[in-house]
């Protein structure tokens, strides 16, 4: 059988410049869609009616005109201060909570916020920036009920950015980093989207720079088997910048959304609060 070598060559050319338009079409789409990919907000109708099983307070916190950030706060009888919950990229308040049991059992106050475009809160980011201001906002609101001295900042996945961020511009009591990561740009390009060039993430979240400038104590708490934040790439790194104020609390055989369901959790939160 005979093989016309030009016809292939021309076929393998034709399928290279296809794979490559499809694959800069794809980038062009996540840079202007990357919202979508890295926030997984749950809306809520604004008249949606939270039931939780504990008495709360329904918040609506300005952070810029006409944008409100909607919020819970849960109270405990008696109380050591508040827990300032910044959540995962997924889901609403609604959800997350449900876990203010965790903390009020432990005589916390705590206050979970939804991002912008999550629940019932307003607007969209465009920037990290815009989260950091959000954040810094929402922190102000606690300062201006809570003596500084008794908030605890807690983040949780994509919301220990921004926990780490308010901690190293303020002075909380204590800074605990549940499933945390080094840098949000890295994480995306080398862990969870490697294909995608770090220039086009817009987001830049770098913790391992703010984590440097927190003063108080900081917590991590990390699930030996979270497969999507490395703990050896992420945690553990965090940990080598400040070796003296940072504990490490590997949660075994926890994944990366199951560290607030285990037992061991749950005694090291009576531990360290």
């Amino acid at each position: 059988m005979k093989i016309n070598l030009q016809k292939l060559s021309r076929r393998i050319v034709r399928t290279i410049i296809f794979l490559i338009t499809l694959y800069l079409l794809t980038l062009v789409f996540f840079y202007f869609k990357q919202e979508r990919f890295f926030f997984n907000p749950k809306h809520l109708d604004k008249n949606y009616v939270f039931e939780f099983a504990e008495p709360f307070e329904e918040i609506n916190i300005e952070v810029d005109k006409d944008i409100f950030l909607n919020a819970v706060l849960f109270k405990a009888k008696p109380s050591k201060g508040v827990i300032l919950y910044f959540h995962g990229n997924a889901g609403a308040i609604h959800d997350w909570g449900k876990r203010a049991h965790l903390f009020l059992e432990n005589n916390y106050d705590i206050l979970f916020v939804d991002y912008r475009n999550y629940g019932k809160s307003d607007g969209s980011y465009c920037s990290s920036d815009e989260l950091f201001l959000d954040a810094q906002k929402v922190y102000d609101y606690t300062k201006s009920r809570y003596n500084e001295d008794s908030i605890i900042v807690l983040g949780f996945s994509l919301g220990t950015g921004m926990a780490s961020y308010v901690a190293s511009k303020n002075k909380p009591k204590m800074l605990i980093l549940n499933a945390p990561y080094y840098s949000w740009k890295t994480l995306i390009e080398e862990e969870i989207a490697p294909p995608v060039p770090k220039f086009l993430i817009k987001y830049d979240i770098p913790s391992y720079q703010f984590v440097k400038d927190v003063t108080c104590p900081i917590q991590i708490c990390y699930g030996t088997r979270d497969f999507l934040i490395n703990p050896d790439t992420n945690a553990k790194k965090l940990k080598a910048i400040q070796p003296d104020n940072i504990i490490l609390h590997p949660i075994t055989d926890a994944g990366h959304n199951g560290l607030h369901i285990t037992k061991e959790y749950y005694d090291l939160l009576r531990e360290i609060l």
